[in-house]
C-alpha cells in the first residue's frame, strides 16, 4: 500500500499506519531492549549466587541483594539510553557512557548497603554490574549494525543533498507512494515551495502516525550540527539555555573542581615541574581569549612550545614549536588543566564552546556568520565540538566546528554535559584531535 494523498491507501489511513514502522515500533523496541536487559542482568544470575553466604542467612538478605541489583540496573540503563539518544553514539561511545556509569552506580547502591549494615551478595551485586555493561555495549552494536532507518524524502530532488549514513536510508517519497516502502518518518523541506498534492500526502501520513520532520531538525539529530544555512532570528531565541539549568550547572562545577582539588594539584605540581625542566621559559602560558558575551579574560595553560616561538597562528601537526614535553601534554589533554583557575574564577566552564584568541575571534566574527553567538555561554575546557571534530585550522573547518557549537546551544543540558565529559576522556585516552 502507498502513503500519498491519491491513492487508494490515502483513504484507509489505518491500514496505512499498519504498514508504517514509526513511533510505536520504537517503544517496542525500547521495551525489549529493557525487559531483556533485566533478565540478563539480574533475574538469571541469581541461581547461580543463591548459595552465597549472605543468602544462608535468610530469605531478606537475598531480596535486598536483588532488589538493589534491580535498580542500581534500572539507573543504569535509564542513563545509558539518555546518553546513547546523543547523535554520534558509536560502540567505542557507548561504552565510554556505560563503563563510568555502571560503575558509579553500582558501587554507590554497594556503599548505601554497607552504611545500612545490611547483608548482600557482592558476587551478584558487582557481577550485574559486569553483566550490564556487557548487555549495554552489545545492544548497542548490535542496534548500530541491524537496525536502519529508512525515511522517506520530500521534494525528491533533497535526496541527493542529505548526507550518506550508515544506519538510514534516504527514499524518494515518490517511490514509497509507488511501491509500498515501509519508512520510520517523512523528511520534508519544509521551507521549499511544496505542490498541494504533496502537503495533503504530508497531513495524511501524520494522521496515520507517521511522524513528518523537517529537514534540518532530522539533519541535527543525525549528525549533531546545527547548519549554518537557513538559521534565521527566529531561532536565536532557542539557543538561550534557561536560567535554572546555568544555575545548577555552576554550583556543580564549582563543588566538583573543589573536590577534585586534592586529587589535581599534585598533578599539576608534578606537570609544572617538568614543564620547567624541559625547556627554558615560564610554566604557564597565558593569552587573551573571548568569553562570554564577548568579554576578554586571559585563559592559562602549560606552556609546550619553545619560549619566544614565533610563526602561524594556527598549530600544525608535529609543529616545531612544540617542545618534547609539550606534544605529550597536548596529546592527553593535561595542558588544559590549570583552566581550573579560569573555572573557578567564573571565566570559563568545564563544558561549553572553545574559546578563541582575540585576534581570532575578532576575524571570525566577521568572516563567518553568526560566530559570536558562541558567547551565549561561558566558554569550556571542552565541547560539544572538541569531541566530535577535535582542532579546527582553516575557516571551513571553524565553520563545521561553529554548527556542532550551535548544535550544543540549542540542546545543552545537564545529561548533554555528562555525555560531553564522558566522551572527553575517551578521546584523551585516545590521544585524537590534538595539535
Amino acid at each position: 500500500m502507498s502513503v500519498g494523498a491519491e491513492s487508494p491507501a490515502a483513504e484507509q489511513p489505518s491500514g496505512r499506519a499498519r504498514e508504517i514502522r514509526s513511533a510505536p515500533q520504537r517503544f517496542i523496541e525500547t521495551w525489549i531492549d529493557a525487559i531483556g536487559g533485566f533478565l540478563f542482568c539480574v533475574v538469571v544470575p541469581i541461581p547461580f549466587y543463591a548459595t552465597g553466604e549472605p543468602f544462608k542467612a535468610g530469605f531478606g538478605a537475598a531480596e535486598q541483594t536483588i532488589l538493589a541489583t534491580a535498580f542500581a540496573y534500572a539507573v543504569v540503563w535509564y542513563a545509558g539510553r539518555r546518553l546513547d539518544a546523543f547523535p554520534r553514539a558509536t560502540l567505542q561511545g557507548n561504552l565510554s557512557y556505560v563503563a563510568p556509569v555502571a560503575t558509579f552506580a553500582y558501587a554507590m547502591i554497594a556503599v548505601v548497603l554497607v552504611l545500612l549494615r545490611s547483608d548482600y551478595s557482592r558476587i551478584q551485586l558487582f557481577g550485574s554490574g559486569a553483566l550490564a555493561m556487557v548487555w549495554m555495549a552489545a545492544i548497542a552494536q548490535l542496534r548500530a549494525r541491524y537496525l536502519t532507518r529508512h525515511y522517506a524524502v520530500v521534494p525528491a530532488s533533497l535526496v541527493d543533498a542529505l548526507p550518506e549514513l550508515g544506519n538510514c536510508k534516504w527514499h524518494s517519497f515518490e517511490d514509497v507512494q509507488l511501491g509500498g516502502v515501509r519508512v520510520d518518518a517523512i523528511v520534508a523541506d519544509l521551507g521549499a515551495d511544496l505542490t498541494e498534492a504533496q502537503l495533503s500526502a504530508l497531513a495524511n501520513a501524520a494522521i496515520a502516525g507517521v511522524p513528518v520532520l523537517d529537514r534540518r531538525f532530522i539533519l541535527e539529530g543525525l549528525t549533531g550540527r546545527t547548519p549554518l544555512g537557513g538559521l534565521t532570528p527566529n531561532e536565536f531565541g532557542a539557543l538561550l539555555p534557561s536560567r535554572q539549568y546555568l544555575l545548577v550547572r555552576r554550583a556543580i562545577e564549582i563543588v566538583f573542581t573543589i573536590l577534585c582539588l586534592p586529587l589535581l594539584l599534585p598533578l599539576l605540581a608534578v606537570v609544572a615541574i617538568v614543564v620547567r625542566l624541559d625547556s627554558p621559559g615560564p610554566i604557564f602560558f597565558l593569552q587573551p581569549r573571548v568569553g562570554r558575551r564577548g568579554r576578554v579574560f586571559r585563559m592559562v595553560k602549560f606552556r609546550t612550545m619553545y619560549h619566544g616561538a614565533g610563526g602561524p597562528s594556527f598549530t600544525t601537526t608535529a609543529d616545531p614549536r612544540v617542545t618534547r614535553i609539550g606534544g605529550f601534554l597536548r596529546r592527553c589533554r593535561l595542558d588544559e588543566l590549570p583552566q581550573l583557575v579560569n573555572v573557578l574564577r567564573g571565566d570559563m566552564s568545564w563544558v561549553g564552546p572553545r574559546p578563541e584568541a582575540l585576534t581570532l575571534d575578532q576575524q571570525y566574527v566577521r568572516e563567518i556568520p553568526h560566530f559570536a553567538l558562541r558567547g551565549i555561554v561561558r566558554p569550556g575546557v571542552t565541547g560539544w565540538a572538541q569531541i566530535n571534530q577535535g582542532y579546527a585550522h582553516d575557516h571551513d573547518e571553524m565553520r563545521s566546528k561553529l554548527e556542532y557549537d550551535l548544535y550544543y546551544l540549542k540542546h545543552c543540558s545537564l545529561w548533554l554535559d555528562v555525555v560531553i565529559v564522558l566522551r572527553t576522556f575517551a578521546v584523551i585516552f585516545g590521544g585524537t584531535g590534538a595539535r
